[in-house]
């Protein structure tokens, strides 16, 4: 079906006009507020050159940048006078350092490096207005009007900290996401202990380590009581560090916010590490997936078909053990016997165990046995080695191997890899009020090319705004599940 050259709504064409807004204000030490500060209360900007958010689960602390020239417009207060009555008497001009002159009006200034400083709190809405042509009384009922539809459900696209600030031209503020304060919070010595993120994060806990930084664990994540193994801290760690220390065991910490605007500090394991209660792919506990459909919300389109023979497919599992007091690190890979027939084959072992970490002198004192015939380290270059971690925590050789080769039976060979590039209203157009995040699934649609379509694991999710348009390019490495076929 051949889309028409401008979108039409209630039998008109529009015009869409893209709408930011950044609030920066003061920050409170003591509370992470949820709900906008007045706008007499905080910097109001409205206009930029650019603004890039970077969103993964694999990393606790997200990104933001936000550019705009020296002169910006920045509102400061809200004034009695009315602006569009007496513009002729409210208006004045300033010259800037570098000579320009621009025009003022009062209650706005024009934007300086000394405006900004680090710790502010910023936030950023952005979005789209579609301009039916619809006459208002005055610039302040349209902006009213272009914000309630731009900014669905006032939910904002970034919500953090300023952490540096440029003093050239254009201005540049970098900026970071609420886990930023955990980077400024020191943990209790510890252990070694065998601890579950409960005793460490869970309000009223062991250890209760997110005290004090307006964060909280979230619910969903207080439920699974996930098993850390042992562990050792000193006080010399930050929060930050300690969650950011896990991301080797395949946990990711992230933040996520609740449908009142709550933010919380999330724990999930790898998608990798198989559909284990506590996995990312169970973390969205919403009903709707949003559903992109090529010929409509996609601007760019980067994924490659994959097809892969499970001849030439790999499973290479990552476990820890305990050796004694300590956790080990134990690596092993699985692919399918060459000399293997199928079902019936009772001669040949369905899968042969490669490249398994050399067991120690101690392990082997302990009884431990190689489960790999061969020594030497196998050259896997010409297959699809797809990466696995286990969840649990002292698992058995054994035990890896096993949940080795059920990932290899249940792994999904047909799909896609690679990203697409969206338009950035598909919240709107498609749940109404929910924002696109990483760790959340998603449908692909497409008529054209159906191999595509299926539930994808959004990975990481890179907005752009500014003169160039909004744009949010998705991270889609893992097909989650395919279409039943009719």
């Amino acid at each position: 079906m051949k889309l028409p050259e401008a979108i039409i709504i209630d039998g008109k064409e529009c015009l869409d006009i893209l709408c930011c807004k950044i609030l920066i204000w003061e920050a409170n030490s003591d509370v992470i507020e949820i709900n906008d500060p007045d706008e007499n209360k905080c910097l109001v900007i409205r206009e930029c050159e650019s603004i890039e958010i970077n969103d993964t689960y694999k990393k606790l602390i997200n990104s933001a940048s936000v550019r705009f020239p020296r002169g910006t417009v920045i509102k400061r207060t809200i004034t009695s006078e009315n602006i569009e009555k007496e513009g002729a008497t409210t208006i004045y001009t300033e010259r800037l350092i570098d000579g320009t002159v621009v025009e003022k009006r009062k209650g706005y200034s024009t934007a300086q490096p000394t405006d900004f400083k680090v710790g502010q709190r910023i936030r950023i809405y952005l979005g789209y207005y579609k301009d039916r042509g619809k006459v208002f009384k005055n610039a302040t009922e349209r902006l009213q009007a272009m914000e309630k539809e731009a900014f669905v459900k006032n939910v904002p696209d970034f919500d953090g900290y300023i952490v540096k600030c440029s003093v050239s031209t254009p201005i540049e503020i970098k900026c970071e996401n609420l886990a930023s304060g955990l980077k400024r919070k020191n943990v209790v010595k510890l252990g070694p202990m065998t601890v579950t993120v409960n005793d460490l994060l869970k309000e009223g806990g062991k250890y209760d380590l997110l005290r004090g930084t307006g964060l909280k664990l979230h619910p969903k994540t207080a439920e699974r009581d996930i098993n850390i193994g042992k562990i050792q801290l000193t006080e010399d760690l930050t929060v930050a560090d300690v969650l950011t220390e896990w991301n080797k065991y395949g946990l990711y910490s992230f933040i996520r916010k609740d449908t009142d605007g709550t933010p919380y500090v999330m724990v999930g394991h790898t998608y990798l590490s198989g559909n284990v209660a506590s996995s990312i792919l169970n973390t969205d506990g919403s009903s709707d997936t949003p559903q992109i459909q090529f010929d409509y919300h996609v601007a760019q389109d980067n994924l490659t078909l994959m097809n892969c023979d499970p001849r030439y497919l790999a499973v290479s599992a990552e476990g820890f053990k305990f050796e004694g007091n300590k956790q080990i690190k134990y690596n092993v890979t699985v692919r399918l016997n060459p000399e293997w027939t199928g079902q019936n084959d009772t001669e040949h072992q369905k899968f042969q165990i490669l490249n398994e970490t050399k067991l120690s002198k101690k392990s082997l004192k302990l009884g431990a046995i190689p489960k790999s015939k061969i020594k030497d380290r196998v050259n896997l270059s010409a297959y699809n080695v797809i990466p696995y971690v286990s969840s649990q925590i002292g698992i058995s050789e054994d035990e890896l191997i096993k949940e080795a080769e059920a990932f290899f039976e249940g792994y999904n060979r047909n799909g896609v890899e690679g990203s697409i590039t969206i338009f950035g209203d598909l919240h709107r157009t498609n749940l109404g009020m929910r924002h696109l995040e990483s760790g959340m699934k998603v449908v692909l649609l497409d008529k054209r090319e159906p191999e595509k379509q299926g539930w994808y694991l959004i990975e990481e999710i890179n907005t752009k705004f500014g003169v160039n348009g909004f744009r949010q390019t998705l991270k889609l490495p893992y097909c989650i599940a395919k279409p039943e076929k009719e």
